[in-house]
């Protein structure tokens, strides 16, 4: 058991990535403010800024911690599992609906990292998608890399209307576009609808 100042170290750190990822979700990375975040765990600016040496710092840990969270829910080739996960946490999706839009710009801290992570989840998700061609459980005119670029967009566009209208039956609608697109995924000779 870790004690003495490492342990309070590493909680502090674990109370401010939780703190930043509200403050992130409710007002984004350009509306967030490290005071705003400093008060709520009760520390000063510097204090935060000791832990993290800065806002777009601080910005990527939250994001990374989030998805290493997520890394067992994309084991699902078909994403079912990450949908059904985000439909019980809004404060997540929120930020990942708000920075991934922000970070279309270049200049935004987190833009290189939105775009490794959108060509990393894609190919993970296309590899397994051929795999899954290659056992006969989806038909082999699907092309495994569109497949998972329009999974992902149907995912976010989702994501965004429940976020909108939180009575969305966000898994049941992915689940209809999965069993139209892929031919009623898991029976045997699958075939389009």
């Amino acid at each position: 058991m870790t004690r003495g100042p490492y342990a309070k170290t590493a909680e502090r750190r674990r109370t401010i990535l939780a703190t930043a990822l509200e403050v992130f979700a409710e007002s984004g990375f350009r509306g967030a403010s490290i005071r705003e975040i400093a008060n709520r765990v009760g520390m000063t600016d510097t204090g935060v800024l000791h832990h993290f040496g800065g806002k777009g710092n601080l910005l990527l840990e939250v994001v990374k911690q989030k998805e290493d969270e997520d890394a067992g829910a994309i084991g699902d080739p078909f994403l079912r599992d990450l949908v059904a996960k985000n439909g019980r946490r809004s404060g997540t999706v929120r930020l990942f609906t708000t920075l991934s839009a922000e970070a279309t710009d270049p200049e935004h801290p987190a833009h290189d990292h939105f775009i490794a992570r959108y060509e990393k989840v894609r190919a993970i998700t296309a590899d397994r998608l051929t795999k899954e061609s290659a056992e006969g459980n989806i038909p082999s005119t699907i092309d495994p890399d569109r497949a998972a670029q329009l999974m992902l967009a149907v995912m976010d566009g989702l994501q965004i209307q429940w976020l909108l209208d939180p009575s969305l039956e966000m898994d049941a609608a992915y689940d209809d576009f999965i069993d139209h697109y892929f031919g009623r995924v898991g029976e045997s000779n699958p075939q389009p609808v």
